[in-house]
């Protein structure tokens, strides 16, 4: 951390990797794969939480624009709605949950913040490096194998329990 407000950070080694989907299940803007090599650089270990966004709100005045996508109806369905904000985004969140319903010009003012605060130089991630520092070295379709089936034990997403309780939601 380079200040108590800041977010912990990893280095990303330099490297390169075969960027994009060639699954069938490819949209088309992920395709073709294509060799791609990223400098070394920096990440957040774990995503910007709303404890330190908060500090950035309150140390600047920022005031992000309310809206967003939100399932205030915990009915499954996604939709926009103008009230969600990134303290209330429609469902339950503390200050150590990420911070949600931001925007990339909010993003961009909170690493311009930490680059003013700390005199070194925060940005956004590129697409490639984002891809790069996911996949981790694998090939692979997922991170952790070929297989959906396996999600559950490597990444947060819909399980039997969330079907329960929105039957319409796909599974993993």
């Amino acid at each position: 951390r380079d200040c108590p407000e800041c977010p912990a950070m990893v280095r990303v080694p330099a490297g390169a990797f075969q960027m994009g989907d060639a699954s069938t299940a490819a949209r088309p803007d992920e395709k073709p794969v294509h060799a791609v090599a990223v400098a070394a650089f920096a990440a957040g270990e774990f995503e910007v939480t709303r404890q330190e966004f908060s500090a950035f709100v309150a140390a600047t005045g920022h005031d992000p624009v309310s809206g967003c996508l939100t399932d205030r109806d915990l009915d499954g369905r996604w939709k926009f709605d103008p009230d969600a904000s990134w303290r209330e985004p429609g469902f339950p969140v503390t200050d150590q949950d990420p911070v949600v319903c931001i925007s990339w010009a909010d993003a961009s003012a909170y690493v311009s913040w930490l680059s003013q605060r700390t005199g070194k130089p925060y940005r956004l991630l590129g697409e490639a490096e984002w891809e790069y520092a996911e996949r981790a070295g694998s090939t692979t379709e997922f991170w952790w194998g070929d297989s959906a089936d396996e999600l559950c034990p490597y990444a947060n997403g819909p399980d039997l329990a969330a079907k329960a309780k929105f039957p319409s939601w796909p599974t993993a």
